[in-house]
């Protein structure tokens, strides 16, 4: 476990970042899932504990920043898991991340969108019990398995198309998958930016007066840099998966591994 202070891991100190959290209550987020189900259990078990502490202010609210399916070796768990999951006293918003997105694609237009089979979907296949597609496999191999996985898919296509959200404000901190645009107002960013990022924001940071929470891009630690906050630590290839908790008073990071 890892709990640096306020402005722990800060790379850059001139930027224009606000001086506190505008928030209360409590707030956490979490990184990146990416199919690792058996980490995200681990993981909320301990929010759930924080959330009962009677030390942690009021209201609670847990955000999970997308990328929930692809890489890792159960998406269909984690879909399933996060569809149902319910903690008494605090409030749960799931963000989409590209991954859902091109997911969501490969079913409508699998020709078209059969890139995301290189980007973790064969791995997602898998986990719903769908044969995999091999190098080769002609158009209608490969429709028909995108059939059969949009029908695999069920429900949960309903739990990622009407509970997932591109942005979530609380007080001066935004939460997107991947980040905004500088140079665009709060209220003009486009959704292309949000799930696949920005390399300006990469590099200044986002909007200024804001703090600015993400995933998306791995970082070894999860850390502060100018006004974003990165908390994607890889999960699937570094088995730690990352929850930052904020508070008015600060706040820190709380790493999980198996």
């Amino acid at each position: 476990m890892r709990l640096p202070s306020l402005f722990g891991n800060s790379r850059d100190e001139s930027a224009d970042r606000p001086g506190s959290f505008d928030v209360e209550g409590t707030v956490y987020a979490i990184g990146d899932i990416h199919g690792e189900l058996e980490l995200l259990r681990a993981l909320v078990r301990r929010i759930r504990s924080d959330v009962n502490n009677t030390a942690s202010p009021n209201p609670k609210e847990l955000i999970f920043m997308g990328d929930y399916v692809d890489r890792g070796k159960n998406s269909k768990g984690v879909l399933e898991y996060l569809a149902s999951l319910d903690i008494p006293g605090c409030k749960l918003v799931f963000l989409r991340g590209n991954h859902e997105q091109q997911m969501i694609d490969f079913v409508d237009d699998p020709l078209k969108k059969i890139r995301w089979l290189e980007w973790g979907g064969m791995e997602t296949l898998s986990s719903f019990g769908i044969s995999p597609i091999f190098p080769g496999a002609d158009d209608d191999e490969i429709i028909a398995a995108a059939d059969e996985f949009g029908k695999a898919l069920g429900q949960l296509r309903h739990f990622i198309e009407d509970r997932t959200i591109l942005s979530k404000r609380i007080g001066n901190i935004i939460f997107t998958h991947a980040g905004m645009d500088p140079g665009r107002n709060i209220d003009d960013q486009v959704s292309e930016t949000m799930l696949w990022g920005n390399d300006q924001f990469m590099r200044i940071g986002g909007p200024p007066g804001f703090w600015h929470v993400h995933g998306h891009v791995i970082h070894e630690e999860p850390g502060i840099y100018g006004n974003r906050i990165a908390i994607d630590t890889g999960a699937y290839k570094t088995g730690i998966l990352t929850v930052i908790r904020i508070t008015a008073q600060g706040c820190s990071f709380l790493q999980q591994t198996l």
